[in-house]
């Protein structure tokens, strides 16, 4: 029997949390791709175009990386001389994703550390990724602000986040995917002790949206250049410039 999933509305969530993300950890990627049908790929390709003009020696940041998607990425599609960095606070995840940028001619440097306390100066990062992350930081204004503090004028904040789609057809049929279907598959694949794919749904069902998030970016110093629907709005692309 599975444990308890964290409460997505839990405004002290974050252990609880990082623990689900380790006991998923040895099958994500495999789910992953499963439950998204192959599409991440393509939705991480189009954050990374949204990326500002870089310079040699410039810094890229990705923040919740997880086992190193949206790193790998990076690493594949920006010069040698782009610096990339990608941190998670979930350690057991973290320790999987160096070897997807191995093989890289400049592969990422990756940490353990939390979006709420960035080991950065301010003003040092060119441009930050988050990919299906921001939900499940324990304060996501808090980190806004703090990934405001660490982006250079002019530097980009991009985020994938799951949404509820608009369209009332395709509302039920996601909500019946990803409550229905996802849960169940998720939990038969993933070998997890707690419920994790019973907290996935949950958190997206209870993220404010695209709305509130573009009034947190603009209240943490950044203007909104985009939110893009795509999956007919079950997943937004967030587009944020830092404000000089």
């Amino acid at each position: 029997m599975n444990a308890d999933a964290p409460d997505p509305l839990d405004p002290s969530k974050g252990r609880a949390v990082r623990g689900m993300f380790a006991s998923i950890a040895p099958r994500y990627d495999l789910l992953n791709r499963l439950l998204s049908l192959g599409l991440d790929q393509g939705w991480r390709r189009k954050m990374i175009a949204r990326l500002p003009a870089l310079q040699a020696g410039d810094r890229v940041l990705d923040l919740c990386t997880g086992t190193g998607d949206v790193a790998q990425a990076l690493c594949a599609g920006l010069p040698d001389d782009v610096v990339v960095h990608a941190g998670d606070f979930c350690e057991a995840m973290v320790e999987r994703a160096p070897e997807k940028t191995a093989e890289q001619s400049r592969p990422a440097s990756f940490f353990v550390g939390d979006v709420l306390a960035l080991p950065y100066p301010e003003a040092t990062v060119k441009a930050i990724t988050v990919a299906f992350g921001l939900r499940n930081v324990q304060d996501p204004a808090a980190g806004l602000v703090e990934m405001a503090r660490v982006l250079a004028s002019g530097g980009r904040l991009i985020v994938l986040e799951f949404s509820k789609p608009k369209t009332k057809l395709f509302n039920a049929l996601f909500r019946l995917y990803v409550f229905g279907i996802l849960p169940r598959v998720g939990r038969f694949l993933s070998g997890s002790s707690v419920d994790a794919y019973r907290y996935l749904p949950e958190s997206v069902w209870a993220w404010a949206g695209p709305e509130v998030l573009a009034r947190q970016m603009e209240a943490a110093g950044l203007t909104v250049l985009e939110q893009k629907p795509l999956l007919l709005g079950g997943v937004m692309l967030h587009v944020a410039e830092r404000r000089g």
